[in-house]
Parts: structure tokens; sequence; C-alpha cells
């Protein structure tokens, strides 16, 4: 009997489940670090298509600071369909095979939904629940797995058992009553006509339906809204990008990126301007480099654990994991590719393509976890003269705090405060992290008297990145304010420019010559009237403000596009180039260091998106002198991309479980109750090992021998998911 508990408190989260052979599995959310004094755990060695197991019997708990964690993956039978690993990338899993060839139109639809709404969708096809059966705690466990945040929604099927639910985190924008006219009007009766992928397609359009501020139902022809044309692949753009129903079987989802280029909202790839033989040889050449890699890594991740134990590796087990599932489906789809079935171009670029982004996924995160753990085989022999170095820094540091702290108040009394979103809390959390500087400092001085190098090189590690996160906290502030002054300066021009180009409209509308521009020039006054009076009207936004104008020049500039001659388009495309990409490096690199200093609270999505931003971004640098108008599109793009990534970090911490209630035990290795900036170590994922950690007299969080009961009701809590199930049914 499958049995889940979720326990929420001080930060942590603790979850327990038997499975039938009464192994315990233990899992422990990003920013918390599993202490296990055991007495007689084995590591079984084997890995399976998820990765590295681990196993522990341990009896004893203490939840204290920053990795991972540990992932104890029992062995099953191979027809068990238990709480599967969602993939980060495609956002599909269909284990029960009955998407066939339009998985990619599912994963379109998908796609396509992110970049229009900011939501997250996964599917999942299995044959049936197991492990636990119960539909909803098995739901709850996938969720839980995957640390979904509160933009997410999740649709599990079991396509033998014929059961499925739609499910969504209890803080979700998207009501009940929207979830439930989405089953209703898109999933329930395409799993009732044995349309499974149908049922993807049409239930991502209604939750961008819903998302929109609809009622969750399936745009169609003549409706309010997105103005979607349901049929093959005629799509009318409404908004920020449409929803593609593609019904062709053979028709791949990924045509439109091939294009390299598209509307607000829609991904530009830069791999579009490769042939397909160049796109053979560069798949290759990566799959062939990341396969080695894994291989090295697990011998690396070996090593790791016999040095520095189980805890600090957490990132690299993690990472070695997440590297082997993009693997394993970057194999499957080259033997796609290798079969005998003919593949149209179309499905080799897609398939070709998927396989670069998966290969160079997983190089780039092994990649980052060898080089941090040679640093830390270097730091071992300096330790000394390292902890010296963060002493000194942190005097530094401290004077800084107190200078930025002013800075922020300068600005707080020039601009409005959406401006300052990103760093309105810096000054707090960067006397947290320096506190933790102090606290981790002292550790390592202890372990370096006690003759216990890797111990100290730990803590001396722990100590430098929260010192790093200090500056980078101090520094955003002063990037902020230089963006800040220079969007604002930017802004006099930007509407000196636009209204130049008003003049030139009107006097065409007035010729008589192009009475079609009267609608838009119009909307351009509005618009443009309005930033005035803000700007007359006291403290704005001047990056959001410019933004605005920027858009309102861009529509202008639309509507005369048959109308100027190509080079008049060029050198509009040129003067918009520059403002462009400099709002979009201003974006990506607040919301970079917002993500770095609050790590341990950030998930995949935010930091997805920030990583094509900055892949739009280096494509538009690329080709900004010879097709500058292209590269516009891009560098849009790229600030899109950004904005949506802040938004989703943002959201990530404002829901990253009882930040504001620190009320930590005593008896770990940093002591205490609460204070020493444990609780802004936690958000900033800093790595500690928990060996070392002392035992006894509690420790962490909960408190007592045993670490602490789990507590808190089946699912609940936190306003995480799990308490907010429902939109299930059987088919």
């Amino acid at each position: 009997m499958a049995y889940s508990r979720w326990w929420t408190a001080n930060w942590v989260h603790h979850r327990i489940k038997w499975n039938r052979h009464s192994d315990l599995r233990l899992y422990i959310c990003v920013g918390a670090l599993l202490h296990s004094v055991t007495t007689g755990s084995a590591r079984t060695g084997r890995r399976s298509a998820e990765g590295l197991h681990m196993r522990s019997t341990s009896k004893r708990l203490l939840a204290v600071l920053g990795v991972v964690g540990l992932l104890a993956l029992p062995a099953a039978p191979a027809f068990a369909e238990d709480p599967v690993t969602l993939d980060p990338v495609t956002k599909v899993v269909d284990s029960a095979g009955v998407l066939g060839d339009r998985r990619g139109e599912v994963e379109q639809a998908i796609k396509q939904l992110g970049a229009d709404h900011a939501m997250t969708y996964h599917v999942v096809y299995v044959k049936k629940f197991e492990n636990p059966t119960d539909r909803f705690a098995w739901a709850a466990a996938v969720a839980d797995k995957a640390s979904l945040g509160s933009n997410a929604m999740l649709l599990t099927v079991a396509t033998e058992a014929r059961q499925y639910l739609l499910s969504k985190p209890s803080n979700s924008k998207i009501t009940d009553a929207q979830r439930d006219t989405i089953v209703t009007s898109a999933v329930d009766p395409n799993l009732r006509n044995g349309d499974y992928a149908q049922a993807a397609i049409d239930s991502a359009a209604a939750i961008g339906d819903a998302a929109g501020g609809g009622k969750g139902t399936v745009p169609s022809e003549g409706g309010a809204g997105s103005g979607v044309l349901v049929g093959v692949g005629i799509v009318a753009a409404g908004g920020a990008g449409a929803y593609l129903y593609l019904r062709n079987r053979r028709k791949k989802a990924a045509a439109g990126t091939a294009a390299g280029s598209g509307q607000q909202g829609a991904g530009m790839d830069p791999l579009a301007g490769l042939t397909v033989e160049e796109l053979r040889r560069k798949s290759g050449s990566l799959l062939i480099e990341a396969d080695d890699a894994i291989k090295s890594s697990e011998q690396e991740l070996g090593f790791a654990q016999a040095q520095y134990g189980d805890a600090a590796v957490g990132n690299f087990t993690k990472a070695l994991q997440e590297a082997k599932g993009h693997m394993s489906e970057s194999f499957k789809l080259q033997q796609q590719l290798d079969d005998h079935i003919p593949d149209t171009e179309e499905q080799q670029r897609t398939w070709l393509a998927e396989i670069i982004r998966r290969s160079e996924a997983a190089l780039s995160s092994l990649q980052e976890q060898k080089a941090d753990f040679d640093s830390l085989r270097e730091l071992e022999k300096n330790a000394p003269q390292a902890l010296a170095a963060v002493s000194a820094g942190a005097k530094e540091a401290e004077a800084k705090i107190a200078s930025a702290e002013q800075s922020l108040e300068s600005l707080r009394a020039k601009y409005a405060e959406s401006a300052l979103v990103q760093v309105g809390d810096n000054i707090t959390q960067a006397k947290e992290r320096l506190a933790f500087v102090q606290n981790a400092s002292v550790t390592a001085q202890e372990k370096l008297s006690a003759g216990e190098g890797s111990l100290a090189a730990v803590a001396v590690r722990a100590a430098e990145e929260s010192l790093h996160q200090t500056n980078v906290l101090i520094g955003a502030i002063t990037k902020v304010a230089g963006n800040l002054d220079e969007a604002r300066s930017g802004l006099e021009s930007a509407v000196v420019d636009t209204s130049q180009d008003l003049a030139q409209a009107r006097a065409l509308i007035q010729s008589g010559a192009h009475p079609e521009l009267a609608g838009p020039v119009a909307a351009v006054e509005a618009s443009l009237a309005q930033v005035k009076a803000e700007i007359q009207g006291g403290k704005i936004d001047p990056i959001a403000t410019l933004e605005r104008v920027e858009t309102a020049h861009q529509s202008l500039d639309a509507a005369l596009t048959g109308i100027r001659d190509q080079q008049e388009q060029i050198r509009r495309a040129q003067a918009s180039l520059q403002q462009s990409i400099m709002s979009a490096q201003a974006q990506i690199s607040a919301t970079s260091d917002y993500i770095t200093a609050r790590r341990g609270g950030v998930g995949t999505e935010a930091r997805t998106r920030l990583a094509e931003a900055q892949r739009n971004l280096d494509y538009a640098l690329s080709i900004s002198r010879n097709d500058p108008v292209t590269a516009l599109q891009y560098a849009q793009q790229a600030h899109s991309l950004a904005t949506q990534a802040a938004q989703l970090a943002q959201s990530d911490v404002d829901h990253f479980g009882g930040y504001a209630n620190q009320g930590y035990g005593r008896g770990g290795m940093f002591g205490g109750s609460g204070g020493g900036g444990l609780g802004g170590a936690i958000l900033g994922g800093i790595l500690i090992n928990s060996i070392l950690h002392g035992g006894g007299g509690g420790g962490g969080w909960g408190g007592g021998d045993s670490g602490g009961d789990f507590g808190g009701g089946d699912f609940g809590g936190g306003g995480g998911w799990g308490g907010d199930f429902g939109g299930g049914g059987d088919f």
C-alpha cells in the first residue's frame, strides 16, 4: 500500500514514501540538506534510466541547509508505472506510446502556451497508475518530484485503466471552475474518442484561454479572444501568439521555428539557418561528446562521494540523472533518423535540432558540476589562505552594503517602486548572506584546527559562495541604477523620434493617399499622450515606459511597411535595434543576478526562459550588421523571454515555503535558533556538506532526537500541489 505525506515547516519539505519492498525513499527539496545518522546504510550501485540509485535505511534525520538532496529510487518490476520524472524540455512523457508521430504537435501546443501566457503544462501518458494506484496521490507525487510552481498544470492519463486527472496547485491563477471547463471542453471528449494527442493540444489551448481571462474553452472560429481556426494548421494570430491545431499526423511541430522568425512569443531558432547535413554533423559530434561526458561523470561522482560525502554531491547526482534523461531521448530520436522509414526534411530538422539542444544541455550541466568539484579539491590545498581572503572580502562588503542602502533609497525617491522590484529586498538579503559568511568562516576555522581538511574546504566554499552572493546583491543595485538612468535619458529621444514619424504618417493621411493609416496613427497618438502625461505626473518606471514607446513606434513602423522603401525600413530597424539590444541586455543581467542570489528558490521554468533569452540575444548580435530587421526580432524576443523569466523567478521566490517563518531549531552545525544567515543561505542554495553538522541534541528544523515528526495533512499545506485536485474522471 503506497503512502505519501507532504510536510512543510521552516523551509524544508520532507517527503516519505514506502513502496512494496518497504524501502524508505527520501526526497529533500532545493535548499535543504539531508543529514543521516545511519546504522547500516548501503548504496545499491545500480543505475536505471533515471540515474543513480541510492538507498538508505536511516533512522534519524536532521534537516539542515543547502543541496538538492539524495534520490533513493527503489528497484521495481518493469511493468510498474511508478510516478514518473517529468521532462523539463518537451513537457511530454508518453511511456504508454499513444501519441505516435503526433507527439511533436503536442510539444508545439505546450510550447506556445508557455510563450503566450508563461504557463507550464506537462502531459503524462502511462498505462496505469501504480505505487500509488490512487490517481490523486500519483499525480501529487509526480508534481512534488518535479517541484512544479504556481504557474504549472499537469495532465496525467492512465490509458489501460482509462483514468485521467487534470491538476493544478491551489495558488494557481486558473480557478477550479476554469479547470472544470477545460476538462469538459478539451480533455474528456477527446479521451473518450481515443484521441490522446488532441486531448493535450486542445487542453493547452483551453488553458491559454483561461489564463487570458476566458472560461477555459477551446478557442474556435468566430469566438472571442485568440481567433484560432481549428483545422489543418490554419492559424489566425491574435494577441501575443496563436495555438497550432495541427491534425495532419505527419506535420511536425517545429516547422514554424525552422523558418527562423515568428511573432511575439514564438521561439526563433538560430539552428534554422543550418542545412540538414550541417545539423546532422553537429548533432553527431555533440551526441558522442555528451555520452562520453556522462561516462566520465559517473566516475567523477564516485570520487566526489568518497571524498566529500553524499550530501555534497546532490547537485552532481541530479545533473547526471537529467543528462541521462536527455541522452535517452536523444538516442531515441537518432534511432528514428537511422531506421528504414523515410523521414521528411521537416522531421529530420526537428529531431536533429532536439538532439543538439539536449546534448548541449547535458554537457553544460555536467561540465559545470565537474568544474565545481575540481575547484573544491584545489581549495582544500589552500584553505587557510582562502579563508583569510574571505574575511577581508567580508569587511569590504560590509562597507559596500551601507553605500548600496543609500543608493537604493535615492532610487526610490526618483523612480516608481515597480522599477525596483528585482532589487527591492537586496539589502536585507545581502545582510543575511554576510551573516552566513561569518558563520561558515567560524566553522571552517574549527575544521582546520581539527585537521579535517576536506570538511574545512566545504565550509570555506560555503563562505565564498555567500560572499559572492553578497556582492551580486549589492552590485545589482548599481546596475539597476545605471539602467534606469540610461532608460530615462533614452525615453526623451524615443518620444521625439516617435512624434516625428507620427507627423509623417499624419501628412500621408491628409494627402488622401493612405487613409488606412488613420487607425494605427490614432492608437500611437493615444499611447504617446499617456506616456507624456505619466512623465509629467511624477515618478515612473523608465524602462517599462520606454518599452511602451518603442512598442508603439514599432506598430507604426509595421503600418508604414508597405509605404516606406526597403532602405527606410532598414534604417528604422537599425535605429530600433540598438535600443532593443540594450533593453534585452539590461533585463537579462538583472534577472540573472536575481536568480543567482536566490537560486535555492527558483525553479526550472525561469531558468529555461532566461537561457532562451540569452540565446536569442546572442543570435541578434551575431546578425545585427548584415540583417538588422531580423536581428531586431530576435532582440525583442530576448527581452520578452527575459521579462517572463523575471516574473517566473519572482513568483517562485514568493512561494518558496516559509521564508518569513524562520523558526530554526537548535543543535545543528551552525547552531542557534535562527540568525546566522541560515534563511538567506537556504534561499541562496548554498551548498553545505551534511557531514559538517554535529549530531545529537535535535537539530536543524523540527528538533528532538528524531528530528521532528512528519506532520501536516495529506498533500496539503503551503499553497502547493495536492490541496486542490479535481478535474478527473474515467473515459
